[in-house]
C-alpha cells in the first residue's frame, strides 16, 4: 500500500507511522518525504525517525551496523544527512533510539538545521535570479505583442524557463515555514528538558 503524506513535525510524523504500525502495516520504503509504502504484517512493528549530521562512509557504516545489530531495519536515510534516517523493529520491549532528553535535543537541532539549509539555498538562488533578470519572468523580446501561433511557441518554449525563475521565492516561504515550525520544536524540547533537570 503506498500512501502520500507529508509533514512539518516529525514527532507527528512518528506517531502516524506508529499508527499504521499499530493498523497491522509494516514500513518497507520511504523514498521520498512523501512518499510512504506498506506491507500488511502479522507482527507488531515500532518505528523510529533519527536526524544525523553527514558522515564519514565508516561512521555510516558503524552506526548502521550498531543499529541493526539490535534489531532495527534501516528503511530510509543516506550518510550525507539530507534525510532523516528511518528505523523499523519488531516490538521487543527496548523501542527507543534515544536514550536520554540530550540526544533528543540533538534530534531537533539536526532536523532546523535540515529545514533550515534548504531554506538559504532557495533564498540565495532567488536573490541571484531576480538580480540577473531584475525580477522579469519572461525574457523573450516582444512576446506578449506577438500573435497567434508565432506567441504560443514562443510562450511554450519560454514558459519552464519562467517557471524556473518565480517557483523558488515559493520554495524559500515554505522552507522558512517548515524551518520556524522546526525551530518552535526544537525550543519546546530545551523547555521540557529543563523542567525535568
Amino acid at each position: 500500500m503506498r500512501v502520500y503524506k507529508y509533514f512539518t513535525n516529525p514527532n507527528k510524523q512518528e506517531k502516524w507511522l506508529n499508527t499504521m504500525n499499530e493498523q497491522g502495516y509494516k514500513l518497507v520504503k520511504n523514498p521520498m518525504d512523501c512518499i510512504f509504502v506498506f506491507e500488511k504484517s502479522e507482527k507488531d512493528y515500532v518505528t523510529r525517525l533519527d536526524y544525523r549530521n553527514s558522515m564519514s562512509a565508516e561512521k555510516y557504516n558503524e552506526y548502521v551496523s550498531l543499529h541493526e545489530d539490535l534489531g532495527w531495519e534501516h528503511v530510509r536515510g543516506g550518510r550525507f544527512g539530507m534525510t532523516p534516517h528511518t528505523w523499523t523493529k519488531v516490538k521487543d520491549g527496548n523501542d527507543e533510539l534515544f536514550s536520554d532528553v540530550e540526544s533528543k535535543v540533538s534530534f531537533y537541532k539536526r532536523a532546523a538545521s535540515y529545514t533550515g539549509t534548504f531554506a538559504l539555498i532557495f533564498l540565495i538562488y532567488t536573490f541571484i535570479i531576480f538580480n540577473a533578470y531584475d525580477g522579469a519572468i519572461f525574457l523573450t523580446p516582444g512576446l506578449f505583442d506577438m500573435e497567434g501561433f508565432e506567441f504560443w511557441r514562443a510562450f511554450l518554449f519560454e514558459l519552464p524557463f519562467a517557471l524556473m525563475r518565480i517557483v523558488p521565492p515559493f520554495i524559500f516561504l515554505i522552507m522558512g515555514i517548515f524551518f520556524f515550525i522546526s525551530y518552535s520544536n526544537l525550543e519546546k524540547v530545551k523547555k521540557e528538558a529543563e523542567k525535568n533537570l
